[in-house]
């Protein structure tokens, strides 16, 4: 399917919309996409100032991360997963300019039925699908750590080189987190995605691993 004439929020939202086709065999399901959060009045006067950045917690998502342009915590667009109840998807989103947008993703497993910790495949298959719903070519992939939670980040890229992708994962207990950047040539890398990135982080205590620790403090 060719995405030419789709604005590049539209793409972001049919990438994540068509997760479902390789992520299946995951059990899992894509979001539906959610209307934009944030809406630009005047051009000019957004090109003017860069838009200020806020922090946002979801304790009943269990993270936190900062958006930029939004003075009210963006609201969530969940939906269950038809077939695969009450397993649950959960997106936020926000625009900023003409064709940059940030997005948390959450997908919410039933008590204990996550894969955990998910194998490297099951993080590759999920971003090979966003790259494939958004019209892109995969150009980095690397598995990582977040607050000592197993994770995975990828770069992607249209194929003129002029648009942009920073996908980052990070499992944790029966939540699968994605945070998507997308923007205009050179964003994977800019301040402003490296920002929305390092700004998440997770709530609900130490990882697993790092509880069953004895304290060399005590005893």
């Amino acid at each position: 399917m060719s995405l030419r004439g789709f604005t590049h929020e539209m793409r972001v939202t049919l990438a994540v919309a068509m997760l479902c086709t390789a992520v299946a065999l995951c059990g899992l399901s894509g979001p539906a996409g959610a209307e934009d959060t944030t809406k630009t009045d005047n051009a000019s006067v957004d090109q003017a100032a860069p838009p200020v950045w806020r922090e946002f917690h979801f304790p009943e998502r269990g993270f936190v991360v900062s958006f930029p342009g939004v003075e009210e915590k963006p609201k969530a667009e969940s939906t269950p997963v038809p077939g695969q109840n009450p397993l649950l998807q959960h997106e936020y989103k926000v625009k900023t300019g003409k064709d940059t947008v940030y997005c948390v993703v959450v997908f919410e497993y039933p008590e204990g039925r996550a894969p955990n910790p998910p194998k490297k495949d099951y993080f590759e298959k999920v971003v090979t699908a966003y790259a494939k719903g958004s019209d892109t070519k995969l150009r980095r992939k690397t598995p990582l750590k977040i607050d000592e939670r197993p994770g995975f980040e990828a770069k992607a890229e249209d194929g003129r080189g002029k648009l942009n992708h920073l996908i980052t994962m990070v499992a944790n207990g029966d939540r699968i987190y994605m945070l998507i950047s997308a923007g205009p040539k050179k964003h994977a890398t800019s301040v402003d995605a490296l920002r929305f990135r390092d700004s998440f982080r997770l709530l609900g205590g130490p990882p697993p691993e790092m509880a069953k620790k004895p304290n060399p403090d005590k005893g």
